[in-house]
């Protein structure tokens, strides 16, 4: 595990095997296009800012107990290591395909929001990568200099297998796939609003 106070990675955490079973179960469910603006009023789908495809994994479906342990487990390790954030709700995994044939991508962005009137927050992100990096080009995970001092590698952290944890209000981005597909696993731990 290599830490930081801003993020916390695990590089190659599975293995190709699990990997390659985790896609081949997550392409058996519906795919749907993804949006932007969860947490707020309404959710729309704006392709000139993100443009991918998610699969919902379902939490009580027993193909995914294993996967959703060994993710809440990393999750608390990640926490305890480095952010101290009070946690109580950890409960969905979204399976993501960035295409090249469309240049699949997502601008920076942060993955939770301060007003509203919901009573838990998403406070840790994850992000796992499913795709070997020789099955695509471009689709780089990235985190914003400017909100962390000393944002990850996107090189380190491209390995497949790898884990990254982080604080869900740093602006990250996936830049466009230009070949080939990018799946990985995203998924956020919740906690009451921050005070």
């Amino acid at each position: 595990m290599i830490v930081n106070q801003w993020w916390q990675y695990w590089q190659s955490r599975f293995n190709s095997d699990y990997c390659d079973k985790i896609i081949e179960l997550a392409k058996q469910l519906p795919a749907v296009d993804a949006t932007i603006g969860h947490g707020s009023d309404k959710s729309v789908t704006d392709k000139s800012y993100r443009r991918s495809q998610v699969r919902w994994l379902p939490r009580f479906d027993g193909r995914f107990f294993g996967l959703f342990g060994d993710m809440e487990l990393m999750f608390r390790e990640a926490n305890k290591n480095a952010f101290g954030f009070d946690l109580s709700l950890f409960h969905e995994i979204q399976f993501t395909e960035y295409h090249g044939t469309n240049e699949g991508h997502y601008d920076w962005h942060h993955d939770t929001f301060w007003t509203g009137n919901k009573l838990s927050r998403r406070k840790l992100s994850m992000v796992i990568q499913l795709s070997d990096p020789a099955d695509y080009d471009g689709g780089r995970f990235e985190v914003c200099p400017r909100d962390c001092d000393c944002p990850p590698d996107a090189n380190a952290i491209v390995n497949r297998g790898t884990v990254i944890v982080f604080p869900s209000f740093l602006h990250h981005r996936v830049t466009p796939v230009t070949r080939g597909t990018r799946y990985s696993l995203v998924s956020w731990y919740e906690g009451p609003c921050f005070r």
